[in-house]
């Protein structure tokens, strides 16, 4: 006698039922977890002014938590004859120069310290630029000052 013969197949008292699948507990799930993961992830703010740094061949990066100030011209100040002063942005706030040197100095100094970027537009004077690393070295921050990559391609200059 075969092992496959002992087996003892026992009727079906109630027939099987084939009917629509019921989505709604699968649609519940997927919902929140789609929830689950939009409140869990991170968003990347872009900041709304658009800066133009000058090219630099070094690619050195200041830490994530840095210091961003941002020194930009008015559009109509990039004429040569203009005396339009430069706009300065700290904390998505427009600062004037002695705004943003009294904000920087109440910042913490010191070894450890957060370092300040400074996106300066191509256009920007110098002497503004110079005046905002002073203001931030006389509290003893150290200063990155931002540039972008240069072209790879020769031909794109």
């Amino acid at each position: 006698m075969k092992a496959a013969d002992s087996v003892l197949k026992m009727p079906r008292r109630l027939p099987l039922k084939r009917g629509p699948l019921e989505m709604t507990a699968m649609l519940d799930v997927v919902l929140l977890l789609l929830i689950f993961f939009l409140l869990n992830s991170t968003f990347v703010l872009q900041p709304g002014i658009f800066v133009d740094p000058p090219r630099s061949p070094f690619e050195a990066g200041a830490r994530a938590n840095a210091i961003i100030v941002t020194v930009v011209m008015p559009p109509r100040a990039a004429e040569p004859d203009s005396d339009t002063e430069a706009l300065i942005f700290y904390r998505d706030e427009l600062l004037s120069l002695p705004e943003i040197q009294a904000a920087l100095a109440e910042l913490p100094g010191g070894r450890g310290s957060r370092p300040v970027v400074i996106n300066a537009d191509q256009d920007v004077p110098l002497g503004i630029v110079t005046e905002i690393m002073e203001a931030a070295m006389l509290n003893d921050l150290s200063v990155v000052i931002g540039t972008q990559p240069e072209r790879r391609d020769a031909s794109l200059r």
